[in-house]
């Protein structure tokens, strides 16, 4: 039981790990991108309008664009977060095991309590029906 923690939390943290150090590198490549689109903007506002009113037209538009980003940021904290049945169903049955397996008795009652933690986790998936979409991403 204690593998299979350890398993679920290492894949998780590893998987998050790589997803947010590709979104810090799309990250960087968006702000050198939006930086350099935003200096040939500049160029051409001030040919028409002049560089105040160029300036003030760029400072107007980033501030509209980040209180869009305010306004998802909060909705995104807002959200409930979805459920995680198999973590769920190991820290149930967590305490099962560990009687299980603290006792000193045979190998059978210990094969009987590795079928039983098994049956509890595979039913609980089965059952949620969300075996399938993890097993995807």
């Amino acid at each position: 039981m204690f593998g299979f923690l350890t398993s679920e939390i290492s894949g998780a943290v590893r998987r998050n790990l790589t997803i947010y150090g590709l979104y810090g590198l799309v990250a960087v490549l968006l702000v050198c991108a939006f930086g350099y689109g935003l200096d040939a903007l500049h160029t051409i506002l001030t040919l028409r309008h002049g560089a105040v009113a160029a300036s003030l037209f760029i400072a107007g538009g980033l501030l509209i664009a980040a209180l869009a980003a305010l306004g998802a940021a909060s909705y995104v904290k807002n959200r409930r977060r979805p459920a995680r049945p198999a973590a769920a169903t190991a820290l149930a049955a967590a305490p099962i095991a560990l009687r299980l397996f603290g006792a000193k008795l045979n190998w059978r009652v210990g094969l009987l309590g590795v079928i039983v933690v098994a049956g509890a986790v595979l039913g609980r998936q089965i059952f949620s029906g969300e075996g399938a979409d993890e097993a995807e991403d």
